[in-house]
């Protein structure tokens, strides 16, 4: 079994904590939380209800449990900032490492990149981590192929503690479009007020964040005489879980920097041979 650090703890995390607990194939041996966070030090029977003594440890001693624990892999569903300094270190120590944080802005991924570039290491960076939300962006590129002269708008919606806004995946599918559409700069409106006139090229990106809702996400491509629409809902975070694993499958023996695409593209292909990285 592989032995396995999860960094982060909050919604998600518990429940990845949980479908590693389950798996056949990892053994979480660490969990890693904020510094100075109260989770510290605390089982994961007591904070998550899981059946498991394993404690969670602060970040400080980050390097400690690489030590102690001898990981060779690491799951992170922390913060973008938190993930880049817990890279670094897990990078030094050779540690394989799956990104499933959202949020990162344009220079915080190219320091994730060059991370894995630099250390010789494998790292999948998937904001977008779920099977569901990847076939979602495949049949946006399709439609925007294929309907170059329609408008496009796309809304998602999640729960009210999620700190970005919009959501890492509605940029990532919005900068896709543009890429199939052949646009060069993005032009993107986010919400709407008042009298305002529509550029063919822009794409209106809208957020609501209320209540308890896991995520979903609606791409809306309108023509003069008609519109499709594409939706995605995640019901439950074990979609999130379920993608972290077999990311985590994909890396294991890889070295670069990886997308969930190309994870997906894998999977898809069944060969024996390694798929290029980015990197």
């Amino acid at each position: 079994m592989v032995r396995t650090c999860l960094l982060g703890l909050g919604r998600t995390g518990k429940v990845v904590a949980e479908e590693l607990l389950m798996s056949r194939e990892f053994d979480l041996v660490s969990v890693i939380t904020r510094p100075g966070s109260k989770k510290a030090n605390r089982s994961l029977r007591e904070l998550a209800n899981i059946n498991s003594d394993l404690k969670a440890v602060s970040a400080e001693k980050l390097t400690e449990e690489i030590r102690k624990k001898k990981f060779t892999l690491a799951i992170d569903f922390s913060t973008p900032d938190a993930c880049l300094k817990n890279a670094q270190i897990l990078a030094e120590h050779g540690v394989q490492i799956v990104v499933g944080t959202t949020g990162f802005n344009k220079l915080q991924v190219y320091e994730l990149k060059r991370i894995a570039q630099r250390y010789k290491i494998g790292m999948v960076y998937a904001p977008n981590i779920s099977v569901g939300i990847n076939a979602l962006l495949y049949i946006a590129k399709a439609l925007a192929r294929m309907t170059p002269e329609y408008d496009v708008e796309i809304m998602e919606s999640h729960h009210r503690n999620k700190a970005d806004s919009p959501s890492g995946t509605a940029l990532k599918i919005a900068a896709a479009i543009h890429h199939e559409k052949g646009i060069q700069e993005q032009k993107l409106v986010y919400g709407r007020r008042g009298a305002t006139h529509r550029d063919a090229a822009e794409i209106g990106v809208h957020a609501v964040r209320a209540g308890g809702i896991t995520g979903v996400h609606r791409v809306l491509f309108a023509g003069e005489h008609d519109e499709i629409e594409i939706i995605h809902r995640s019901y439950s975070r074990k979609v999130f879980a379920e993608g972290a694993l077999l990311a985590a499958k994909f890396i294991l023996n890889r070295r670069g920097f990886f997308s969930m695409e190309e994870v997906l593209a894998y999977e898809e292909k069944d060969e024996a041979e390694p798929v290029e990285g980015s990197a």
